[in-house]
């Protein structure tokens, strides 16, 4: 993928990805009006198979590779995140979403034996309990539900690069190829077993159609693409710590686009969460 020069600058490039993701969230949230969390899934991992097909050599090595982590992040992620954005607001989904990285440096530190220092494992507990306590004390069932599912999709993602450390090497397009193409007929399956006869076409409507055109092209693919490429050339301590604008562009979007508001024991969690981050972010070494 032809990617412009000026993306490709550490902090231009990384803010972009950050505002496409940012937008995903709020985008995902526009879909679930029309499409069930099954239907959405489907539909999505259709539409990304028939995408990369043209571009991936498959084989079936690949594809006894690929099986865990699409169980993983097929299934585990991308469906549980679906299914909760239907419960909570698209800027406390996203704000879950930032745990990914501390969750993978804990899972790799109990797995791979990486280097985790005590200063972030704090980090990492304040900025995972910053997110739950305003939600959880709210009272509101449904979105302590809901928040809860994003936190288990957070950590299904953050297992699936352990995953993929652990992996031959393989392309990060044949990744999600193959993630693509085995989710699709797994979540379909869950679909006709759920939907009482309601045919997956019913839910289709322009809106649905659109928002799937966006996280499929911009989120899957461009998003994923830019990122690794900067990640590759500049280094994951230069890039990853702008992951952290993240909420503040779902926050706009879900205000502006879904009139989205924050409490202010969210407000003061969410600011919790977001320094503590930035500190397991300031905490790594060099050499992680």
């Amino acid at each position: 993928m032809v990617i412009p020069r000026l993306l490709l600058h550490p902090v231009y490039g990384a803010l972009t990805v950050a505002a496409i993701w940012g937008l995903n969230v709020v985008v995902m949230k526009i879909a679930m009006a029309d499409l069930p969390p099954l239907a959405f899934t489907t539909l999505r991992f259709c539409a990304l198979a028939l995408l990369l097909w043209p571009f991936v050599k498959i084989s079936w090595p690949q594809f006894r590779q690929s099986l865990p982590l699409a169980l993983t992040m097929g299934m585990g992620h991308f469906y549980m995140l679906a299914l909760g954005l239907t419960y909570v607001p698209g800027v406390i989904a996203s704000l879950c979403l930032l745990l990914g990285a501390p969750f993978s440096s804990i899972l790799g530190y109990l797995i791979l034996k990486e280097h985790l220092t005590m200063r972030q494992v704090m980090a990492i507990t304040i900025a995972t309990l910053g997110a739950l306590i305003p939600t959880l004390a709210s009272g509101n069932i449904s979105l302590q539900i809901g928040m809860l599912i994003v936190i288990f999709s957070t950590f299904m993602w953050a297992y699936g690069n352990i995953q993929v450390k652990q992996m031959q090497q393989i392309s990060t397009m044949a990744i999600q190829f193959w993630i693509a193409v085995i989710t699709a007929p797994i979540s379909y399956g869950f679909y006709v077993y759920t939907a009482d006869g309601v045919a997956l076409t019913e839910h289709i409507t322009l809106q649905a159609m659109a928002c799937l055109a966006y996280v499929v092209v911009f989120s899957s693919i461009i998003g994923y693409a830019l990122w690794y490429r900067l990640i590759h050339r500049h280094g994951v301590q230069q890039v990853a710590p702008y992951a952290l604008v993240q909420p503040i562009f779902t926050l706009m979007a879900g205000y502006l686009i879904l009139a989205e508001v924050l409490s202010l024991w969210q407000w003061l969690g969410s600011s919790i969460t977001l320094m503590a981050i930035y500190l397991y972010y300031h905490y790594q070494r060099p050499n992680q």
